[in-house]
């Protein structure tokens, strides 16, 4: 059966890559400008643009730690999570798995540990409010956090951490940046009871995914596309269950793929590999999980598809139980109407 946009929209969904700080839109960025009154001629020429675009991916960086820039207090971080919150509960996202990187706040912006944390707890809040149920990964900046600075495991190994708190990821550029130099962070943070979640196999090769699998013990992978450049990888994590988020629109705008019709996601599902589709910054990209299903469906995803693809989300994910016990449920109901 075909997925039309309404089906697409009826569907529980879950999200399970998307960087807090990547769900600014333009409108959120030149409202937090208009409040703060920033120099922005670093960035662009002129006024903020109305849709932003990218040459690669340290031109994205640049743009994406203005934006972080902007983040001053706590209400400003609630503001932004309950921004994204309203857009996830429009449509149909129940639980998601937001990234953050406390190094860029507390490290970069100079903001007390305890706000950061105030400003995550109360945008939690506002979310669960609208339905939306969030869980904390706060990851290591690669690219701008050392493996010798202690900022980011520190924080996490505090009693200043923000309620939810599910994982411990690696984010920023790979290249260059390995990501095996921080095992003993992720073993502190394993050690925690935190989920591994790191960032691989973007930027970089897919030795870039075993060294998040061998050295990290991640159980999931952000992005991962590039993982099918070494079969036996592949078939290790297929043996494993390492599961994949994947993003097509990121990997499109900052030169993962030339085109989204060379995608590589339903070659990773037909090697077996469990991945799902999310939306990693959507502020940034003008995109939505809505927007990245239906790319899955111009790739060829059926109506079934997306529901397995969304169940496998589902346990992929590190929800509590009754939250996955209730989108286990919306997800039988759908499938008995629909498939």
């Amino acid at each position: 059966m075909t997925t039309g946009s309404a089906l697409l929209l009826e569907l529980p969904k879950v999200e399970l890559h998307c960087h807090l700080e990547g769900s600014m839109s333009s409108a959120t960025v030149k409202a937090l400008a208009a409040r703060h009154q920033p120099d922005w001629s670093w960035v662009w020429n002129g006024d903020i643009p109305e849709h932003f675009s990218f040459d690669d991916f340290p031109d994205f960086g640049r743009q994406y730690l203005f934006g972080l820039s902007l983040l001053r207090n706590a209400d400003d971080i609630a503001t932004i999570t309950d921004d994204l919150a309203a857009s996830l509960a429009q449509q149909n996202v129940r639980h998601v798995e937001l990234t953050t990187t406390a190094y860029s706040h507390i490290e970069v912006g100079n903001m007390a540990p305890e706000e950061y944390r105030d400003g995550l707890d109360e945008g939690r809040r506002r979310a669960a409010a609208r339905g939306v149920n969030i869980g904390w990964v706060i990851d290591i900046p690669r690219d701008l956090e050392t493996p010798d600075s202690q900022v980011t495991i520190d924080f996490l190994e505090s009693s200043r951490t923000p309620d939810g708190l599910i994982g411990i990821g690696l984010g920023g550029y790979e290249v260059g940046f390995p990501a095996a130099p921080y095992a003993e962070h992720f073993a502190r943070g394993r050690a925690l009871g935190l989920h591994s979640i790191p960032h691989a196999g973007e930027t970089e090769g897919a030795d870039s995914v075993r060294q998040a699998v061998d050295d990290l013990g991640a159980e999931r992978i952000g992005h991962g596309v590039r993982v099918l450049e070494d079969p036996v990888l592949v078939e290790q994590l297929v043996e494993s269950g390492v599961f994949c988020e994947v993003c097509p629109t990121s990997n499109l705008l900052l030169g993962v793929v030339d085109t989204l019709d060379e995608h590589p996601l339903t070659r990773m599902i037909d090697a077996g590999l469990n991945v799902c589709l999310n939306t990693d910054d959507p502020g940034w990209f003008d995109t939505d999980l809505m927007t990245e299903l239906q790319i899955g469906t111009d790739l060829g995803l059926r109506v079934e598809d997306h529901v397995r693809l969304q169940r496998d989300a589902v346990r992929a994910s590190f929800a509590p139980a009754d939250v996955k016990r209730l989108l286990a449920e919306q997800l039988d109901v759908f499938e008995r109407a629909h498939c």
